[in-house]
C-alpha cells in the first residue's frame, strides 16, 4: 500500500469515528476507545454479551453458565470490571473454570 493510500485510509477512519461520535454523543457512549474495546472483546469472546452501562460505572459481561443457548431462568456467569482489559482477564478466567464442551 502506498503512503498516499494509507493517508487516505487514516483520514477516512478519522472521519468515520468523528461521525460516529457525533451520532452517538447524545447517548453518552464512550467513543471511540470504548466502542473499539467493546468490539475487540466481542470478537475475542463471542459467547459473551458485553456492555458498558450508561452511567459508565463498570464494564459488564455475561454468558450462559453451560453450553445451552441463553434462555429465561438459565444460570449465567457475570463479571464486572473497571476496565476492558480487566474484564477480558475475568472473562478468560471464567472460561478456564468452565467445563470444556469440546469432545
Amino acid at each position: 500500500m502506498s503512503g498516499a493510500d494509507s493517508s487516505a485510509m487514516s483520514s477516512d477512519d478519522a472521519q468515520a469515528l468523528a461521525d460516529l461520535r457525533k451520532a452517538l454523543g447524545p447517548f453518552g457512549a464512550r467513543l471511540p476507545r470504548g466502542l473499539a474495546q467493546a468490539a475487540i472483546l466481542l470478537c475475542a469472546f463471542p459467547q459473551w454479551a458485553v456492555w458498558l452501562p450508561a452511567d459508565r460505572a463498570a464494564w459488564t459481561a455475561a454468558r450462559p453458565a453451560d453450553s445451552t443457548p441463553p434462555r429465561p431462568g438459565a444460570p449465567m456467569v457475570w463479571v464486572r470490571a473497571e476496565t476492558a482489559g480487566e474484564l477480558a482477564d475475568l472473562m478468560q478466567a471464567a472460561d478456564a473454570r468452565s467445563p470444556s464442551d469440546k469432545s
